[in-house]
């Protein structure tokens, strides 16, 4: 039914809410509480290192068990590790309970690689585009109310963030329990046994890559996310270096990209997807962030980026939809969680390398080389999405739980 439908749709967008808030709410304390235990900045990165690296593994065969067992069950491991390591982190102790906190909670990052097999579940190929915006929104609003929140609570002692986290993942965990209906019903679940190259993320990368149409898309996905997360991993030293920005001018300028990533995906890129193609506004949207790349390279005064960089999270945030879309079109309902894996891993897997590229450019070329360089390589994105074909949606339905409607 459409009614059961959008309930479950805004089940699963408070679940990624309430990720995304226990994920960036650790921000503002993480590098305190690491310089407890190591004054090394590296300790700090290490943090994100373990976590990408472990997510990189672990995303691709929790898509594939949720094919073959559901979505809620793996949700409800997913976020329950996500609980177990904030509590851990909270309680540190020592530097590598932190670590562990951190492998912990990639190993069971299944959240939001399973939540988009969820939308692809439910939704009808046709609107994929504008449910796949739930994902952004979260993203947008999260990355608010997340580091505001942090930096609150760790105001009043520095590890109270970490619990508070670990209590938004139980409430998460409890929201999936009682509210949240299975998307894949048994008989379109994935039968056959798993095997141990099951558990290699690059074969399975490697065989996701192999289907018709979908190498391109990973390929573009993974370009999209290298420069993205190296840009991003820069953005505030490249502020600081050449305009001297304050701490809470810096602060703004990441609350005004969130503000503008919620914004677009609650209005515009709900009407402009479906008016123009998914493929289209991909192209542009990697254009633009390109373009917006290279303009923060060049200005010369420090209030201009703020214009830019409502632009780029405007743009950025038709790419999250669209290249979701393109994808998740092309494969079966069967397989909807293995690709939802892979497309995780491959976040992971450029989360970690992004930052060093953009970190040793930025050391060893010139400063700012990330943003003009990222730019090139954005380009190159927009070339290889031109050459994507564009595959006629496939009608589907899930008994229980109707494809979404208006």
């Amino acid at each position: 039914m459409k009614s059961t439908n959008k309930k479950a749709l805004s089940v699963i967008f408070f679940i990624m809410l309430m990720d995304i808030i226990g994920l960036s709410i650790l921000g503002p304390v993480a590098p305190y509480i690491v310089k407890q235990y190591s004054g090394n900045a590296l300790t700090v990165t290490m943090l994100s290192a373990i976590y990408a690296g472990a997510m990189f593994f672990a995303a691709p065969i929790m898509g594939k068990i949720s094919d073959r067992i559901g979505r809620r069950q793996v949700l409800l491991a997913s976020v329950f590790g996500s609980a177990i390591g904030y509590f851990i982190f909270g309680i540190g102790g020592a530097l590598w309970v932190l670590f562990l906190s951190r492998l912990i909670d990639g190993v069971t990052g299944g959240n939001m690689s399973t939540a988009a097999a969820y939308i692809a579940d439910v939704s009808k190929p046709e609107e994929r585009a504008k449910n796949f915006t739930l994902i952004g929104m979260a993203y947008g609003i999260g990355f608010i109310l997340g580091p505001a929140l942090g930096g609150a609570l760790g105001q009043i002692n520095i590890n109270l963030p970490l619990f508070a986290a670990g209590i938004i993942a139980l409430i998460s965990v409890s929201l999936i329990y009682f509210l949240l209906p299975e998307s894949l019903p048994v008989e379109k679940r994935e039968t056959a046994p798993l095997k141990l190259k099951d558990f290699n993320p690059f074969v399975a990368i490697y065989t996701m890559a192999r289907k018709p149409g979908i190498g391109l898309l990973l390929l573009v996905t993974a370009l999209f996310y290298f420069v993205f997360d190296g840009i991003n991993s820069t953005m505030g030293v490249f502020i600081i270096d050449k305009f001297s920005a304050l701490p809470w001018t810096i602060g703004l300028f990441f609350v005004i990209s969130g503000i503008a990533t919620a914004i677009m995906q609650a209005t515009l890129v709900r009407t402009m997807v479906p008016k123009y193609g998914e493929k289209r506004m991909a192209i542009a949207a990697l254009l633009g962030e390109g373009l917006g790349a290279l303009f923060i390279f060049l200005t010369p005064v420090f209030w201009m980026l703020f214009p830019i960089a409502f632009f780029q999270s405007a743009v950025v945030s038709f790419i999250f939809s669209t290249l979701s879309t393109l994808t998740a079109n092309r494969v079966s309902e069967r397989e909807q969680g293995q690709l939802a894996g892979v497309n995780v891993a491959i976040s992971g897997l450029m989360a970690a390398l992004g930052p060093l590229w953009a970190g040793a450019v930025y050391d060893y070329v010139i400063p700012g080389a990330p943003f003009w360089m990222g730019a090139i390589l954005l380009g190159i994105a927009c070339m290889l999405m031109a050459m994507v074909k564009v595959k006629a949606y496939r009608q589907h339905s899930v008994p229980g739980i109707s494809p979404a409607a208006d």
